[in-house]
């Protein structure tokens, strides 16, 4: 026995030492034909192994291979190439550029096209350009980064913080949002809260290319594909960023020296004693009599953001797979908030396994708990509290939160036992096959199953707390109590649940002949929508210690519940015909046959058509050895695509359940007649219409695309200016009669150069898109036809045009206004009559949604440094800014300091305290909300790979980032709130910014 074992350690020492005899060490270094600089990350693999490695960051590279092996050698903008070892040891290779990385994929509808060949208005963004951006949002990397995407981030309450993103504006009066797919799956998700870490590009479709998507294309499409596996040994990556967040800007508030003035002031006005003496005023102004700073109070100067990753990347020929954990965490701004905050799980597990040669089968697998919690008051409560508590009581006694505003001090509102959680429960899995049909080439045939199980869960504790005063001003405070009442405190569970199934197959089929490239996709797709919900609430609550519902009321006229359901079905046959001649002339073909259960029978289904043409004009022999013009591409293209966001059952004849009906002694419930029916509903229809050019210049170092769009939207759903008799009970169905049409220019460069060993990069984005609404049924609706909405944009609003005010008894006399005394203010007379009215007011040519949005990315990098920044900015755009001040309601200093007051300020561009205010809206109040901002900033280095090799690190990087770190606007030397904030008086959480420092590992 112990011969045997002899022998056979003797076998296997021989066959390990002749394996080792067979591998031979191969290294080198590998460089770029347009740069001659060492390119780093290229992926060097053996060829039919998973065997590889990838160059450090001076291109260097070094792998134990066969003698007789072929390494392969592949990285994103160059050509792969292979070369046999032959029994080398050292291979230093030279990558040939793809055309100006024109062969880069772009991920279209149901599929990939090379960037050279796209014929659509298509904008991609790479997932590593979004993670360099550090926000727990992903959908807000985006801003700045590509024409077409009108973004603004208009509230930063961690886990509410959701951009609002529009595709080329607005296109209609309905619902303007896009089309998300993530791999693949339409409606699985949205961006926002996908880990960028597992992001691999994010795709625009702004033309017609979104066709292929029918009835849910016409706000456009965004494509988000996540990382796969690659070929190559297991890649190991661990991020881990921490940042600190503070608002972007405090908005100014009135001292107590103003306040008390002001307050004197508005007694004044009113024939009243003054409120404050001058000693009062006099110490608040020296400072003797401190001035509360209810920001400063309220506010902690910053809280913290965190996110964690741990990816794991790799495969062989048979499998290949991408693995990531992650996490994230944000805490809110105010003092003593132990409850606000937003934290977030996530796993993902994306497989690809070769069945055989022809047969590829896909797993992927996703797993995400969103964890939100909010204080239980709303933000009117807790930020309009803020905001308007006067700056002469305390925020604080004895370190406890005092009484504050109306006794809603939000200190002591943190602080109390209420509290708003949110938890959502996402689970998508998806199954997929590809099988390359045998004996025919090009042909396959796929199929996939996507399952979507989506679980929110609500509950909001309101109850009461307590706040301090020392109402006898001996030294010791006193318990009060704040908040609801024992019949309206309450708690609250609300239970809401979807699963979504879709089913998809296809048959594809593509070929090249000679000069001629064909691209056929026939397929169908059908999708199945479940969704329920619930609510139970109770009342009465004698104690805040226990948030369970059988704390509450025993009584039943304190219980209230609810509940709903629907059900939402889509049926889809759609395709493709792509056709290309001598790498010239390019066409496609793209039609869906779209049908919703939304709409009545009969009248479900419709067609949706699009073509994209495409001329490679740099092709052509008269251009092909210029010396200039690197690449040169004209674009055309023409779709009708739909939008079915609309409610469901309009078809339908609508009834109310409701009360209010006794028989006998009991109260009973009935159906009451509600909105009637619209038989012929059907989808909003966009015509879309696109002109495009793409070029390179100068061996493709400078890159410049244009595009010139329109879009017709009809069958825009809207009320006709009709009405019925109020004893019918019935409301009018709105109608698909409306039309909207929307136009503009988007413009794209980008320079990429080299001085010594310093590689730059410069780029712009530009866009320019303006809605005008043509028809909406208005005729005789106003009191005066200038004042239809139609030949405005979307959104435009109503308001009196404020020449000033009056300033003496003449212009009193002289000019129409409201209330006519001096001090108030004077408004235009648009029609003439002498009069003052509703008849006077015009429609405003802009709106807060900005008719221009552009960006500018600059950076480089030097010996291992990096600097990426990106900065985002907007024009012709304007909100409405108001304020409100009574005797215990601050203002802003802004507007306290420039009313007019006969004795504190009689030249003062604004009426006397409070007077702009009787009117609904008047344009003293609208303010240009235009902005240059930093979105973000990033500077990184890569340590030298002979320092951290010999631990068995293959890259790390460390960095220091920063996200809205300047922003230049004329909001901001006024005390104003950002520009991007909604709230007409700053009553929301603040929008902020925040620094970052962080690191990336690769084993």
């Amino acid at each position: 026995m112990r011969k045997f074992y002899f022998y056979m350690f003797l076998l296997l020492s021989l066959n390990v030492m002749k394996a080792q005899q067979q591998e031979i060490t191969v290294s080198g270094n590998v460089t770029g034909n347009d740069t001659g600089i060492p390119v780093p990350g290229v992926n060097v693999i053996e060829k039919g192994t998973s065997n590889g490695v990838i160059t450090d960051f001076d291109g260097n590279y070094s792998i134990e291979v066969s003698p007789d092996a072929v390494l392969e050698f592949s990285f994103v903008g160059y050509k792969t190439l292979e070369i046999p070892v032959n029994n080398q040891t050292e291979l230093n290779v030279t990558l040939e550029t793809e055309t100006a990385a024109l062969d880069e994929v772009i991920v279209v509808g149901y599929g990939t096209e090379s960037k050279r060949k796209v014929t659509g208005a298509v904008e991609q963004v790479e997932g590593e350009a979004i993670n360099k951006t550090p926000v727990i949002n992903a959908a807000a990397a985006l801003s700045g980064r590509a024409p077409g995407l009108i973004i603004n981030q208009n509230n930063s309450e961690p886990g509410d913080d959701n951009p609002r993103i529009l595709i080329r504006g607005l296109g209609t009066t309905g619902n303007n949002t896009p089309l998300y797919v993530i791999d693949g799956v339409a409606n699985r998700d949205d961006l926002a809260r996908i880990d960028p870490n597992d992001i691999e590009s994010v795709s625009v479709l702004k033309d017609a290319s979104a066709a292929i998507y029918g009835a849910q294309a016409a706000n456009g499409v965004i494509l988000i594909t996540t990382k796969r596996g690659k070929i190559g040994k297991p890649t190991v990556s661990y991020s881990y960023n921490h940042a600190f967040v503070s608002p972007t800007r405090d908005v100014e508030l009135a001292d107590a020296s103003l306040y008390a003035q002001s307050v004197n002031a508005y007694a004044r006005q009113r024939g009243q004693d003054p409120v404050y003496t001058d000693e009062q005023i006099t110490n608040f102004e020296n400072g003797t009599t401190p001035t509360t700073d209810w920001i400063n109070e309220v506010y902690k100067s910053n809280s913290s953001q965190e996110r964690q990753s741990l990816t794991i990347r790799g495969g062989g020929e048979a499998v290949k797979y991408f693995i990531s954990l992650g996490t994230a965490f944000q805490d809110g701004l105010i003092r003593g908030d132990e409850t606000s905050g937003f934290k977030q799980y996530n796993f993902r597990t994306n497989l690809d396994a070769n069945i055989t040669d022809d047969l590829t089968v896909s797993l992927d697998l996703l797993g995400r708990e969103d964890i939100r919690s909010f204080l239980q008051s709303d933000d009117n409560t807790i930020y309009g509290n803020t905001i308007r508590a006067a700056p002469d009581i305390p925020a604080t006694i004895n370190g406890l939160p005092a009484r504050g505003r109306e006794a809603n001090n939000p200190l002591a509102i943190a602080q109390g036992r209420g509290y708003l959680n949110q938890n959502n429960n996402i689970f998508n899995g998806t199954v997929k096959a590809n099988y390359q049909i045998p004996y025919i080439d090009g042909l396959s045939l796929s199929g996939w199953m996507a399952v979507d199980i989506y679980r929110n869960e609500r509950k909001h504790f309101n109850q009461p707390f307590t706040y301090y005063q020392d109402t006898d001003n001996d030294g010791e405070v006193e318990e009060f109590t704040g908040g609801p009442s024992f019949n309206n405190n309450f708690l609250r569970l609300d239970s809401q649940n979807r699963k979504s199934v879709t089913l998809n197959a296809s048959l594809n089929y593509i070929k090249s002949f000679g000069d001629h490239d064909i691209d056929v996709l026939l397929a169908y797709e059908q999708n199945k929508d479940e969704q329920s919900s619930y609510w139970v609430q109770r009342n009465g609550f004698q104690t805040d210690q226990i948030d369970q519902l059988f704390a509450g009321s025993a009584n039943s006229a304190l219980q209230s519940n609810n509940g709903a359901a629907s059900v939402l079905t889509r049926q889809n046959y759609f395709g493709r015909i792509k056709y290309g001649y001598d790498d010239k002339y390019l066409a496609e073909f793209l039609f869906r046959y779209d049908g919703s259960s939304i709409f009545p029978e009969g009248n479900r289904f419709g067609f949706f058509p699009g073509v994209t043409l495409g001329w490679i004009i740099s092709n052509e022999s008269f251009l092909e050895d210029n010396n200039v013009i690197s690449f040169l591409k004209l674009r055309a293209s023409y779709g009708e695509l739909g939008n079915d966001r609309v409610n469901q059952f309009q078809y339908l004849n609508l009834f109310e359940l409701g009360g209010g009906l006794v028989f006998g002694d009991q109260n009973v419930n009935a159906l009451f007649p509600g909105v009637a029916a619209n038989p012929n509903i059907t989808w909003e229809v966009s015509k879309s219409y696109n002109l495009g050019a793409d070029a390179t210049f100068f061996n493709n170092n400078l890159s410049l695309s244009a595009n010139v769009f329109k879009e017709v939207r009809d069958n825009i759903l809207g009320p006709r200016n009709l009405s019925v008799p109020g004893y019918t009970g019935l409301t009018l169905p709105d109608e698909n009669i409306r039309e909207v049409h929307n136009e503009g220019v988007e413009l794209e460069s980008m320079y990429n150069g080299t001085v010594g060993e310093i590689n730059f990069y410069l780029g712009g984005n530009f866009t320019y898109a303006k809605s005008n609404q043509v028809y909406l049924d208005q005729e005789g609706l106003y009191p005066e036809e200038y004042q239809s909405a139609e030949g405005y944009p979307v959104g435009s609003e109503l308001a009196y045009e404020y020449l000033g005010i009056y300033r003496t008894e003449e212009e009193v006399d002289n000019l129409p206004g409201y209330g006519g005394g001096i001090g108030d203010p004077i408004f235009r007379d648009v029609n003439g009559d002498d009069v003052i009215n509703n008849a006077d007011r015009t429609r405003q040519e802009l709106t807060n949604i900005p008719q221009i949005q552009y960006g500018i990315q600059i950076g480089g990098d030097f010996k291992g440094f990096e600097l990426n920044t990106v900065f985002a900015g907007q024009a012709r755009a304007t909100q409405y800014l108001r304020y409100s001040f009574a005797p215990g309601n601050n203002g802003l200093r802004y507007f306290l300091e420039t009313a007019y007051d006969p004795v504190l300020n009689p030249e003062g561009i604004f009426p006397a305290l409070n007077r702009g205010n009787v009117v609904d809206r008047s344009t003293m109040f609208y303010r240009d909300i235009s902005f240059l901002r930093l979105r973000s900033a990033e500077l990184a280095y890569n340590l030298p790979t002979g320092w951290i090799a010999p631990v068995g690190l293959s890259s790390v990087r460390v960095f220091v980032s920063g996200y809205n770190l300047i922003t230049w606007d004329n909001l901001d030397d006024d005390g104003l709130t950002d520009p991007e904030a909604i709230n007409i008086e700053a009553w929301q959480y603040p929008i902020t910014k925040n620094v970052s420092l962080g690191f990336n590992l690769t084993f």
